[in-house]
């Protein structure tokens, strides 16, 4: 079951705009990382889930455990803080807010392909400001995107979207939405994907730190109909409580042409997203915000 924060609806999105647009950031991340408190000691569920898989990720007990459990939560509250803020503030404010963008080379390098980018992140650290810096920049951004709780929630975030140029792509009818991947793929622009927890059925076994777990082989299948390029991204909040962003290198990817392989090309594909991924997460559990189980 998907765990919901009970403040995940469209009036508490609301709410969290209209706060942002008249507080300081320096009040806003406190509020943030106090709700973040407040969320740790009462949503029993998630912090149960949360401490199982960053104890898979850590091999810490106890009070160590304990410890980061706490400050991810308290950095998803403030992580939530910056998203908020953003909305009401000018490009200059939330360009403000990166210390430092490491690899942009490496997509631009991509691009210059001409088959387009898959850009594949996890739950953390502020995906969401990763293409909200990108677009501003002045790339062409795709954002895919599972459907809200609400329809009216769906279409509050998609307006924000929309207002900084990036396009939002709802997996609700599932081949529609994949169409529409491949469109902008073929377009040769970006399309931005969270994958560490698979949409729909999209999801293939992996080998994620030493266990079985699913991944989503949606980057893995675009591929193959497009010949994009896939490049791991982050954004992660840093000690001075901004951020640093960085893109990796293009994943070598199987690409065999007899069809027969190609199954066993997705298998292999998207575990090398799932390596990627673990180099990122290990030295930056508290910024991986996985509140549902992982490893079942």
């Amino acid at each position: 079951m998907k765990h919901r924060h009970p403040g995940y609806t469209d009036s508490g999105f609301q709410a969290g705009y209209a706060v942002a647009r008249v507080l300081p950031r320096f009040l806003c991340q406190f509020i943030g990382s106090t709700l973040g408190s407040v969320s740790y000691l009462s949503q029993t569920e998630a912090r149960r889930a949360l401490a199982d898989n960053l104890s898979r990720v850590t091999g810490y007990g106890d009070l160590a455990l304990q410890n980061v459990c706490h400050r991810n939560f308290r950095n998803f509250g403030r992580m939530l803080a910056d998203y908020f803020y953003c909305t009401g503030q000018p490009a200059e404010a939330i360009r403000a807010l990166l210390d430092e963008w490491h690899g942009l080379d490496h997509v631009r390098t991509a691009l210059d392909g001409g088959k387009g980018v898959i850009l594949v992140t996890a739950h953390m650290g502020n995906w969401e400001l990763g293409g909200t810096l990108l677009a501003l920049d002045g790339w062409p951004i795709n954002v895919v995107t599972l459907p809200e709780p609400t329809s009216d929630l769906t279409r509050t975030r998609e307006a924000y979207r929309q207002k900084l140029g990036i396009r939002t792509i709802a997996i609700g009818d599932k081949t529609f939405a994949f169409v529409e991947m491949i469109a902008a793929l073929n377009r040769n622009e970006i399309v931005c994907m969270l994958v560490d927890r698979p949409y729909g059925e999209t999801g293939i076994p992996v080998d994620f730190f030493n266990r079985q777990t699913a991944f989503s082989s949606a980057p893995a299948l675009l591929h193959q109909h497009t010949g994009a390029a896939i490049v791991p991204a982050f954004v992660l909040q840093n000690e001075r409580r901004r951020y640093q962003a960085f893109a990796q290198a293009p994943l070598p990817l199987d690409s065999p042409a007899d069809r027969s392989q190609r199954r066993g090309a997705l298998q292999i594909n998207t575990q090398r997203i799932a390596t990627a991924f673990e180099s990122i997460i290990r030295p930056h559990p508290e910024q991986w915000f996985n509140y549902v189980p992982i490893w079942k």
